[in-house]
């Protein structure tokens, strides 16, 4: 506050409220800097919400500074919201004097309420911090732990907010004099830079063996040559360790999926360059903007003919999974690495569905079998933190895949006006949490799935974690509805103990709403729906849906005729059970008797349990599953018999289909029965692959058919209900949609209907964007008093 000065025609004053990510990436500096070249006073500083600004001038001169606010921002810098007024002249004691209010002159209310404010991702080194690493002059030169207010960690080193040296795992480390002037001067670019290190004052390599003895030489060169002859290291980076190994290495990249125990699912890579990335894969302009950019995702893509990798790296699959070194440790190891090694295996360090690694005595007791040496650092990790992961997507913005470093814990706004706090407890697999506050939903990184012991504490650990991090007290609970959901159980736990309502949502109708919040959407929608598993208002499974849906409830349209599932939910992992399903609807009580049946069931005694079971209804679980019948198509085709990750074998049938442009028969191979709800159904599509295959058709063409014909019958029904209903927003959602081809063609011809077509941007398609979806519901439900 300040006294009113005499009016005057010459000098103007303004308040900006800067509402975002705006704390801990810069952003007082950068305002700094901008006033001070557009000679201005007044101050900058952090409140509740975001930063404050007032400035006084000429009309010229503010005029020039709102500019420079518009046009430019800290890269790590997001804005939600900008409120600007006019307020009176003030007396200024220095003319043109702008200064910096440090967060600790905010009052107690203040300070108080400072976990409102969002907490910084963490980043890819910038190029600032690289010219820096690699320059011979400069004193960080070779300095693996380098970072600035524009790079670095964040969110995995944080303890509390506010987000201050002391309260992260740096206050440790007592700055040299020289990191200190840096740190206290407004116009270096690392003022306020919390993690800020240098050789003499901040955390060091060490490389050790397995069982902790350390090893002789400077860490980065004896790590390349452990890895140039073909030896497995594990390296501590910024969310926690990775196992890594030369991508080339036939021999080697099976060693470590062997010590995994990691039988089929992809390894990603970590690429010397953006060029390198270019010569595994074929990449849009927007995914390699991705890998560029301060997140530096993991991207999936179409790997080329020639791509030099072994055979272990990616089995099966048409695409890999590149990345680009993100921190000055990875930089480091590719300045050592001899020239011929472009990329490396660079996989997370753990057993298969198991939490991260992220302390270095846990690596020890966690690694010891899976690696030839470790490559770490003395910063410890707050929390666990993996790699994110997208999907290029021809002539579409990528796809999240895994949503977490680069991306969490960056709020997403809610398109409801409730602002009561709540949890939401997100799916089973896949698992992320999210918490609900003035208007916003917190997403958690991705946490695995909540079947495995240990992920389950995992789990556990994350909510308390985020509970205490983000000061928040819920007052509801969100949840699904799967009464034997290892999160639905606990949840009730929560509320007992916390004493708050529970809010179930429909596994389905989150997925619908997940895409909506999006794109701020409050519906009506039509929501397509594709997964592999959701539990139904009715008590069946679920996971191929058509639903009328706003935030609040949906009403079911129309879905896939269900198979039986032999055994439940062991069918999602022997595909033979879900292929078998598809023969009794395709043929009827004759199915036992088809050819198929023997050759997708060579042992009879197997063959007639199942074929029984099945006649009999024994132990059987309808579905109406999208991902059940990928399944079962990939096991008819003996593509993929057995998952034995999720999603293998609807991934190898895409990659089947990939080739084949066009698919034939175009005559549609598929009936919708009229009811409520409608009833689409393949039967005859099953039975034209499986007479398909006995001619000597390819499993390329036939795959590259059942991917079609299900985007027709979508395509049939969505236009059945537009024109009844009217209509013309359309949502897709669910795990199947991670599938490019029936996503892309869906879409196209979604949009040749003259209907707006809402896809995953921001959150993934699969369970991890489950929570996002159950925070809009309750929200909404909320806003209507149904709560």
């Amino acid at each position: 506050m300040c006294p009113t000065a005499e009016f005057s025609l010459q000098v103007y004053r303004k308040r900006w409220r800067i509402l975002g990510q705006v704390q801990g990436v810069g952003y007082r500096p950068f305002v700094y800097r901008q006033a001070r070249a557009s000679g201005i006073s007044g101050y900058v500083r952090n409140d509740d919400r975001g930063v404050t600004i007032e400035a006084q001038g000429s009309a010229a001169q503010l005029k020039r500074f709102s500019r420079a606010l518009d046009a430019e921002r800290p890269p790590l810098a997001s804005i939600d919201q900008v409120i600007v007024e006019d307020i009176p002249v003030c007396d200024e004691p220095v003319a043109g004097r702008f200064l910096i209010l440090d967060s600790n002159i905010l009052d107690q209310a203040q300070a108080a309420s400072s976990a409102r404010v969002g907490i910084t991702i963490d980043s890819a080194v910038c190029p600032a911090c690289l010219r820096e690493l690699l320059d011979k002059d400069d004193r960080r030169h070779l300095y693996a732990m380098t970072n600035c207010t524009d790079c670095g960690p964040r969110y995995t080193i944080i303890d509390r907010i506010p987000y201050d040296r002391p309260n992260t795992t740096m206050r440790g480390f007592e700055l040299c004099d020289a990191c200190r002037s840096e740190y206290n001067n407004p116009g270096d670019r690392r003022y306020h830079a919390q993690p800020i290190a240098c050789h003499d004052c901040g955390p060091k390599l060490e490389l050790v063996n397995p069982v902790g003895g350390v090893l002789s030489g400077d860490p980065v060169p004896v790590v390349m040559g452990l890895l140039s002859e073909g030896r497995v290291v594990a390296i501590k980076g910024l969310g926690g360790f990775h196992l890594a190994v030369r991508c080339d290495d036939e021999q080697a990249v099976a060693r470590l999926r062997r010590c995994k125990q990691r039988d089929g699912k992809p390894f990603a890579l970590m690429c010397r360059s953006l060029d390198v990335a270019h010569t595994l894969v074929e990449l849009s302009e927007s995914a390699g903007a991705l890998l560029c950019s301060p997140a530096a995702p993991i991207v999936l893509a179409t790997r080329r003919p020639d791509a030099r990798v072994a055979p272990s790296v990616a089995p099966g699959s048409h695409r890999l999974g590149v990345m680009l070194p993100y921190t000055p440790i990875h930089q480091l190891l590719f300045e050592s690495l001899d020239p011929s090694i472009d990329a490396l295996v660079m996989t997370s360090a753990n057993a298969s569905n198991e939490p991260l690694t992220i302390d270095n005595d846990e690596a020890l007791d966690r690694l010891k079998g899976l690696c030839d040496a470790m490559l770490w650092h003395d910063r410890p990790i707050r929390r666990r933190v993996d790699d994110s992961v997208v999907l290029d997507i021809k002539d579409e913005k990528p796809l999240p895949i895994r949503r977490a470093r680069g991306y969490v814990p960056k709020s997403i706004s809610l398109p409801t006006e409730s602002r009561v706090h709540g949890l939401c407890i997100g799916g089973e697999l896949k698992n992320t949490i999210g918490f609900v506050r003035d208007g916003r939903v917190t997403l958690s990184q991705h946490i695995g799935d909540l079947g495995y012991t240990s992920v389950f504490d995992h789990f556990k650990e994350n909510i308390d974690d985020l509970v205490n991090l983000f000061d928040v007290q819920p007052k509801w609970i969100a949840h699904d509805l799967h009464p034997m959901y290892m999160g639905t159980v606990y949840a009730k736990e929560l509320a007992k103990r916390w004493d708050v309502p529970l809010i179930g949502v429909q596994h389905h109708h989150a997925h619908a709403a997940s895409v909506m919040a999006e794109h701020g959407e409050t519906g009506p929608v039509l929501a397509v729906v594709c997964d592999g598993v959701g539990y139904g208002d009715d008590g069946m499974s679920w996971g191929g849906e058509l639903l009328l849906a706003d935030l609040v409830g949906y009403e079911r349209l129309a879905h896939l005729k269900p198979i039986d599932l032999i055994g439940g939910d062991a069918a999602a992992e022997d595909t033979r059970r879900c292929g078998l399903a598809l023969l009794q609807q395709a043929y009827g009580e004759a199915f036992a008797e088809h050819p198929a049946v023997t050759e997708l069931i060579p042992d009879e005694t197997e063959r007639q349990m199942f074929i029984g079971m099945l006649q009999k209804g024994l132990n059987c679980t309808p579905t109406t599953a999208t991902g059940r019948y990928f399944d079962g198509i990939a096991a008819l085709l003996g593509v993929c018999q057995y998952n034995s990750f999720e999603a293998q074998a609807p991934m190898r049938l895409e990659t089947e289909a990939y080739a084949n442009e066009a698919a034939l028969p175009g005559t549609p191979l598929y009936r919708i029965h009229e009811g409520e709800p409608q009833v689409i159904d393949l039967s005859a599509l099953v039975a034209g692959i499986v007479e398909g295959k006995a001619q000597g058709r390819s499993a390329q063409i036939l795959a590259a058919m059942f991917h079609d014909q299900l985007t027709w019958a979508w395509v049939d029904v969505v236009d059945l209900a537009v024109r009844r209903l009217g209509i013309k927003t359309v949502a897709l959602s669910g795990g199947v949609f991670c599938n490019e081809r029936l996503s892309r063609s869906l879409t196209e011809r979604l949009k040749a209907l003259g209907v707006r077509v809402l896809a995953h941007r921001a959150v993934p398609a699969n369970d991890g964007g489950l929570a996002l979806g159950q925070a809009a519901v309750a929200s909404a439900r909320l806003d209507k008093g149904l709560v």
